[in-house]
This record gives C-alpha cells, structure tokens and sequence, in this order.
C-alpha cells in the first residue's frame, strides 16, 4: 500500500495482482457488507462524499478512507461505477475439502467442477446460498471466487458460504459432507435422471461441470447418480448458472417448501 498515495491501490483493479497480494476488491455497498459480516480486515475504502460519514464510522482506525466525487472515481478505477464505495480487503485464505466435514452442519452442497466463467461461477454461489446449501466445494479449473466480477455475481455470498478446494477428483468423496450426502452430476447421458426422481428426504451434494465440456470422466466415476433437466425440442442447452439453480431448487428446495 502506498503510503504517499491513498489511490494507488485503486488503480487497475487487476485481479491477479491483488490475490498476489492476499487482497480482494469489493466492489458496492452489499459486497462491502458482506465482507464486513465476514469479518474481513478492512485495508482502503474509496466512497463517493455523500456517504463518507456512514463509512467513516464502519472503516477501522488503521484503513484509509478516502471520499471522491462519482466523475473522478470513475476516472481513476477505469470503469463505469454506480455502486458507491470500492474497498480493498484481506482475502479469506483457502480451506482444503478434509475440513469441510468436521466444520459444517449436515445440508446439500454443491461442487464446481472447472466453471471458468466467473459471473456463472458467481451466480451459482449465490444461488447456492439463497437455497440453503451448507458448502460449495471448488474444484479443478474454476474461477477464482474472490475475484471482482464473481464476488459481484455472488452478491458478496462467496465471503459468507464456506467454501472449500479439491484438488482432484479423488477428492470429490469429501463434498458429501458431514451427512454421507449422496453425490449427483448433471451430465446429458445414458442413465441420467429426472430430478423428481432423485428428489427426497436425503441431503445431496449437486456437481456441476464446464458450460462447454461437462465433466471429466473421473468426475462422474466418483458420482452415484447422474441427473439432467428435461428440455423442449430444439433447444440444445441452459447456460450453466440457469441449469444448475433450476436443479438446486429442485433437489435442495424442498427444505425450503
């Protein structure tokens, strides 16, 4: 951090330097909360002048705020920004998939298996969240979910989910949880299954593989159960973040209903 130049953290906005630097950015007020509710030590605030004292009384002693008019802000971060406030915070270090069963409650889960695009990546996490998924587990290939766009797609969800890494596929066992959770991939193939067929009192841990090629073949050897959303003729696919939401609603919803 530049000491003679409160900005200079703030300009490029390069996600790959800031992880470098065991940094994240939180981009508008809900992600900045969310990073708050985290717990997430505070490093700068940049804040349009209108909401300088609210964030004044929420920036620690020892992070710099600083307040800019909206043209200026603009100017200086590159980009079209209408959310307020941009903060820098420590980034959350990550936690192996061993921890997750010994940490979490008992509940559905869901794995990402290399979704590269961080606004899908995103989506699902919040999606995740919003239907009461204990976990998300990532595995080889994702984006990073601390990244501005995915943490923005997120709604900050990606602060407050656990989340934990596998590192291959003979790791996937692990994302079932405390519960044994039955493990389930979505994939078009012989076999798969309808999810009203799977749908039951028992939690499930949903793995979701890339948009373009599905999952690896060691992937789906390591699920129990294969599932796929039935579509009208012609239509060849739903992006990810759509498939994989419509098949949590319906596989971990019911806790819901």
């Amino acid at each position: 951090m530049d000491a003679t130049d409160p900005l200079a953290p703030f300009s490029g906005l390069r996600d790959r330097d800031y992880a470098r630097e065991g940094l994240l950015v939180c981009e508008g007020r809900i992600v900045l909360e969310k990073a708050l509710d985290a717990g997430l030590a505070l490093k700068a605030v940049v804040c349009v002048p209108a909401d300088y004292d609210e964030w004044r009384s929420r920036t620690p002693a020892d992070a710099a705020l600083i307040a800019l008019p909206k043209p200026q802000l603009e100017a200086h971060i590159g980009f079209s920004f209408h959310r307020g406030v941009l903060a820098l915070a420590e980034r959350p270090a990550p936690r192996p998939a061993a921890e997750a069963a010994a940490s979490l409650p008992r509940g559905p889960a869901l794995v990402l298996w290399n979704v590269t695009d961080p606004d899908n990546l995103g989506t699902l996490i919040r999606s995740a969240a919003a239907l009461g998924a204990a976990a998300v587990y990532l595995g080889g290939g994702s984006a990073d979910p601390y990244g501005r766009k995915a943490l923005r797609a997120s709604m900050g969800n990606a602060l407050t989910t656990p989340l934990f890494t596998l590192r291959d596929e003979a790791e996937l066992p692990l994302a079932r949880g405390a519960g044994k959770n039955l493990l389930v991939a979505a994939a078009l193939a012989d076999g798969a299954l309808r999810p009203r067929d799977l749908a039951g009192p028992g939690d499930l841990t949903l793995v979701l593989g890339n948009e373009g090629w599905g999952l690896p073949r060691a992937a789906l050897a390591a699920c129990d159960r294969l599932v796929e959303l039935p579509m009208a003729r012609g239509v060849d696919s739903l992006n990810v973040g759509a498939a994989g939401a419509i098949l949590m609603w319906e596989l971990f919803g019911a806790r819901l209903r």
